[in-house]
């Protein structure tokens, strides 16, 4: 006959709660994004599209200053984002601007979002392209991490890329001097 320790109550409280974190936190994981404020990491492509679409929602984002609402057209070397485009940016973004501006060389401080809506010509987004500051992040490229999204949450282009298909675009004309940001380039 097999003899069985008893377990205390707070051993078995402590055992309870390791299962339940393990079981409960590997979904929440994936499905919530850290907060960039408390020092948390993007780690995957579910991760930054929770960011912009439930902890920071890109509808609360303000409009990327002067331009038009929806923006037609190509920069210098680009083609992925046509025909039209609407571009907003998140608080921390807008607060490294000045008079719609980044100054001469300065970067736009982690945590910023350029959120890039790629507009049909019915006027449906049909695809979400996002810029993530976060320098220190092992996936970032550029300092930045680079996403493209549809509109239903699926990954088009994913964060474990390292932006290879962006960066050559966001390297032209000006963007090394607005920290990749080629949208600048487009502003009346």
């Amino acid at each position: 006959m097999r003899r069985y320790r008893r377990l205390v109550l707070p051993e078995l409280f402590a055992l309870v709660s390791l299962a339940f974190s393990v079981s409960c936190g590997s979904n929440r994981s994936s499905m919530t994004a850290p907060s960039p404020q408390a020092g948390g990491a993007i780690s995957s492509d579910a991760g930054l599209f929770a960011l912009v679409t439930q902890t920071q929602p890109f509808g609360t984002y303000t409009a990327f200053p002067n331009l038009d609402a929806n923006t037609a057209g190509m920069l210098n070397g680009t083609g992925p984002h046509v025909p039209t485009v609407r571009v907003r940016i998140n608080a921390q973004a807008a607060g490294a601007l000045q008079n719609g501006r980044l100054p001469s060389s300065a970067r736009f401080p982690d945590g910023s979002v350029i959120f890039k809506e790629i507009i049909t010509s019915g006027g449906d987004a049909n695809l979400y392209a996002v810029m993530f500051k976060d320098r220190d992040n092992p996936l970032a490229g550029n300092g930045w991490l680079w996403a493209e999204y549809r509109p239903n949450g699926s990954t088009a282009f994913s964060v474990t890329s390292r932006g290879n298909a962006c960066t050559g675009c966001h390297s032209l004309s000006d963007g090394p001097r607005n920290d990749s940001v080629r949208i600048f380039e487009r502003q009346r």
